[in-house]
C-alpha cells in the first residue's frame, strides 16, 4: 500500500499548531487554564473574561481535532508496515520523545521558571502519551476476531446530533468524579469522553473513506450552529453566571450540564467545516505549507520553551497584557517552527524520527 499525502491535512496541523501555541500564551497572559508560568502583568476584568472564553472555544475543539486527524493517518501506515515495524515506529516517534520530555525537558523547564528542581511531567507531552494509547490500542483491535471498522455509511444528521448527545452525556458524568482542570497521572480525563469519540470517529472515517465526500455545503450548517448560537450562548451563560464559573467544571449543576453539551456541539461544528475548508483551499502541494507540517511535531515539542521563554523577555518592557501577547505570538511562532526544524534535524542525526 503505498503512502498517500493528504495535503489539506498538513494546512490543519499547521493551523493547530499555531493555535496551540496561541493558547497556552494566552494561559499565561491571564486566560484561565494552567500553565507553567505567568506574564508579569496579566490581564483583567472584560479583557480576561473574554480571552478566557476564546480559550473554551479553542478547548472545544482543537486538541480533538487533533486526534482525528492522528486516526485518519493511522489504518493506512498500520497496514502498510505491519504489526511490528508500526510499533516500532510509534516508540521510535512518539515514545522517546515522550520520554525525554518527560524526564528531563520538563523538569529543566520548572527549574528555569523557579530555580529549583521541577518534578517528571508530561506538560502538553500528555497529547503524545495519549496518542500513543489510542494507537496501541487500534493495533489491539486489529488482532481481535470479528473487529471491523469497515461498512459505516457516512454519518447522517441524526447520527451527527447522536454522536454529540453521546459526547455530552458521557462527559457530563465523567465530570462527576473528575471535574476537568483536575488530572489523572497528569491526564485531564473531563476532556477525554470527546477525545476518544472524535480519535474513533477518524478511525471509522478512513477505513470507509469517508473523507473522499466531504464538501464545504455538508458542514456550513454545523458550523453556523456553533458560531451563530453557540458562541453567544457560552458569552451569555457565562456572563449570567460570573461568580459560578467553577460549576462549569462538573457536578450536579446547570452549569456543568451545559459546558458538556456544548462542547461537542461546538467541536463537530468548528471542526467539520475546517476539515471540508481546507480540503477546498489547500488539498494540492504547498512546499511551505509540507515543510512546516513537518516540522509540526517538532514545533508542538518545543513550543513551552517559546511561549515561557518569549513571555519572560516581553515581561522586560512596560507593555499592556494583550499587547504582549500579540508580541509573544507573532514572534515566537516563527521562531518556534525555525527552532523545530533545528530539532528535527538534530533528532535525525541521533537517528530517532520527529
Amino acid at each position: 500500500m503505498n503512502k498517500t499525502r493528504y495535503y489539506y491535512l498538513d494546512a490543519l496541523r499547521v493551523f493547530l499548531s499555531c493555535i496551540v501555541f496561541y493558547h497556552h500564551a494566552a494561559i499565561a497572559f491571564g486566560a484561565s487554564g494552567g500553565w507553567y508560568n505567568k506574564a508579569v502583568v496579566t490581564t483583567t476584568g472584560l479583557t480576561q473574561a473574554l480571552l478566557s472564553a476564546s480559550m473554551g472555544i479553542d478547548q472545544s475543539y482543537f486538541m480533538s481535532l487533533f486526534f482525528f486527524i492522528s486516526a485518519l493517518l493511522i489504518p493506512s501506515s498500520f497496514h502498510r508496515k505491519g504489526t511490528k515495524v508500526f510499533l516500532i515506529d510509534r516508540l521510535n516517534r512518539l515514545g522517546i520523545p515522550l520520554a525525554i520530555y518527560f524526564f528531563i525537558l520538563n523538569p529543566l523547564l520548572n527549574y528555569w521558571i523557579y530555580g529549583c528542581w521541577g518534578s517528571f511531567g508530561l506538560g502538553p507531552m500528555w497529547f503524545v502519551f495519549t496518542l500513543l494509547l489510542f494507537e496501541s490500542l487500534y493495533v489491539v483491535c486489529q488482532k481481535l476476531p470479528n473487529v471491523s471498522f469497515r461498512h459505516c455509511s457516512k454519518p447522517s444528521t441524526l447520527g451527527i446530533i447522536f454522536f454529540m448527545f453521546i459526547s455530552g452525556a458521557v462527559a457530563f458524568l465523567v465530570r462527576l468524579i473528575v471535574p476537568t482542570g483536575n488530572t489523572v497521572f497528569g491526564l485531564q480525563l473531563g476532556y477525554f469522553p470527546l477525545y476518544i469519540g472524535m480519535y474513533a470517529l477518524g478511525i471509522v472515517a478512513q477505513h470507509n473513506k469517508w473523507m473522499d465526500n466531504i464538501n464545504i455545503k455538508d458542514s456550513k450548517p454545523w458550523f453556523l450552529l456553533a458560531i451563530l448560537i453557540g458562541i453567544p450562548a457560552m458569552l451569555i451563560t457565562m456572563g449570567s453566571c460570573s461568580n459560578k464559573m467553577e460549576n462549569f467544571s462538573g457536578g450536579w449543576n446547570m452549569q456543568a450540564v451545559f459546558y458538556a453539551f456544548w462542547e461537542p456541539i461546538m467541536c463537530v461544528g468548528i471542526s467539520y467545516f475546517l476539515l471540508t475548508l481546507s480540503k477546498k483551499i489547500f488539498n494540492r502541494p504547498n512546499r511551505i505549507i509540507q515543510k512546516l507540517s513537518d516540522n509540526s511535531f517538532a514545533f508542538y515539542f518545543i513550543h513551552p520553551y517559546v511561549v515561557v521563554g518569549f513571555t519572560f523577555l516581553v515581561g522586560l518592557f512596560v507593555i499592556s497584557p494583550i499587547t504582549g501577547l500579540a508580541i509573544v505570538c507573532i514572534l515566537g511562532i516563527p521562531v518556534c517552527f525555525i527552532i523545530a526544524m533545528i530539532i528535527k534535524y538534530c533528532f535525525r542525526f541521533i537517528g530517532i524520527k520527529l
